[in-house]
């Protein structure tokens, strides 16, 4: 019966990271504390009452926070990661799930035009 497993109807697809996911890994590897930073902001201003926000406004408070303590113009964090760090965020902390709006990802290789 185990003859049957390496066949492409049973064998489960696989997910390669893009670039860009990868790129967002590495970064969390870097900065170890980043994601509890950009936690402990969206937080802070979930519990002021907001219902929601942008992962913008998170970036943006997360460098202006750390500009002194990083000598330079805050954390070097990719704008390209902020997708992958709102929903990051919203699957390790539970009370953030649908704070930030999310688009749907494209598929892997798949790329946008922008039509006139």
């Amino acid at each position: 019966m185990n003859d049957f497993v390496d066949l492409p109807l049973f064998v489960q697809p696989v997910h390669k990271r893009t670039k860009l996911e990868q790129a967002w890994e590495d970064c969390k590897e870097r900065h170890p504390d980043l994601l509890s930073h950009l936690a402990r902001i969206a937080l802070d201003y979930k519990n002021a009452g907001h219902d929601s926000w942008s992962i913008n406004g998170v970036f943006e408070v997360m460098r202006w926070e750390t500009r002194f303590t990083t000598g330079d113009l805050g954390l070097k964090c990719n704008n390209n990661h902020r997708a992958f760090a709102a929903r990051d965020l919203m699957k390790q902390y539970p009370e953030l799930d649908g704070f930030f709006a999310l688009r749907q990802q494209g598929p892997q290789g798949h790329t946008r035009q922008i039509t006139p």
